[in-house]
């Protein structure tokens, strides 16, 4: 179903509602928010960390606002926390409320010692499966090991629920490769109904007139993308039946649109705005 409901708090949470009722899945909540671009400091910064925080957060007072007022977003007084409120926010009522949640991308608008601590800190005591897929402002080559966050740097991640399975998809340099092709493949296998979780969208017939004004930097399937990042989404059309939905973020506006008859891909807006999807999947 591509409509929404879409839900307004005091603290600056905005939720989309989306229902999708799809037989032989037990009822289940799963969120889904991206492009919160924490840029943050803290007292193990350095002077140089701590300034650059400072001038990136400035900045993104302003693009954050660009992108709502172009694409005709909400944008109140109630949105204009910090980005490290909005993901406290948006984490903790998706823990309070889900099944699961899935961050698609740009948590971070780069690596930082603070960003990592920040993050670690407000995983830790998440009690619901929770997957977060990487981001192009971050080189994944570049994400350190030992932190919560070093999942992302995986090239397929997965949650298994009781009768679904999410995967999550390491897009962020708009490439899948063939050995990721394999492994979905081969996920495939195991029959259960799946969710595909990733960064950059699929450009679509219904929202490439968008995507294309607005530069193949937002699009995965753009001209002289990779023969098996083009293979992945031949994969995806021939498996629709079995694909429950595909998440993605990187547009800073919400979209809906069918990579395939009965495949619907939903992207998240801004999460440095408050905002989030939840989906109510199942009978």
């Amino acid at each position: 179903m591509k409509t929404s409901n879409m839900q307004m708090f005091p603290n600056g949470l905005v939720i989309h509602h989306y229902m999708l009722p799809v037989p032989g899945i037990r009822k289940k909540i799963i969120y889904q928010f991206s492009d919160t671009h924490l840029c943050l400091a803290d007292d193990l910064s350095s002077e140089e960390e701590s300034r650059y925080a400072a001038e990136r957060s400035t900045k993104w007072l302003s693009i954050r606002e660009g992108f709502a007022r172009s694409h005709d977003q909400l944008y109140t007084e109630e949105q204009l926390l910090d980005a490290g409120t909005h993901f406290k926010n948006l984490l903790g009522h998706a823990v309070s409320d889900g099944d699961a949640v899935v961050m698609c991308g740009d948590v971070f608008e780069c690596l930082s010692g603070a960003n990592l601590r920040f993050y670690e800190e407000q995983m830790r005591n998440v009690t619901v499966p929770a997957m977060a897929v990487c981001g192009n402002h971050k080189p994944v080559g570049e994400i350190p090991d030992g932190y919560l966050f070093s999942s992302t740097k995986k090239p397929v991640q997965t949650i298994e629920l009781d009768d679904l399975i999410i995967i999550g998809f390491e897009n962020s340099r708009r490439e899948v490769t063939k050995e990721q092709n394999e492994c979905l493949l081969d996920l495939f296998k195991a029959g259960k109904p799946v969710i595909i979780a990733m960064h950059v969208p699929v450009m679509t017939e219904e929202n490439a007139p968008l995507l294309k004004e607005s530069g193949e930097y937002f699009q995965l399937n753009y001209d002289g993308a990779s023969e098996t990042t083009l293979e992945f989404i031949e994969i995806l059309k021939q498996h629709s039946g079995q694909i429950i939905a595909g998440f993605a973020g990187h547009l800073h506006y919400p979209n809906v649109s069918e990579i395939a008859p009965g495949l619907t891909q939903y992207v998240s807006t801004q999460g440095i705005l408050g905002n989030i999807n939840r989906f109510e999947i199942g009978v």
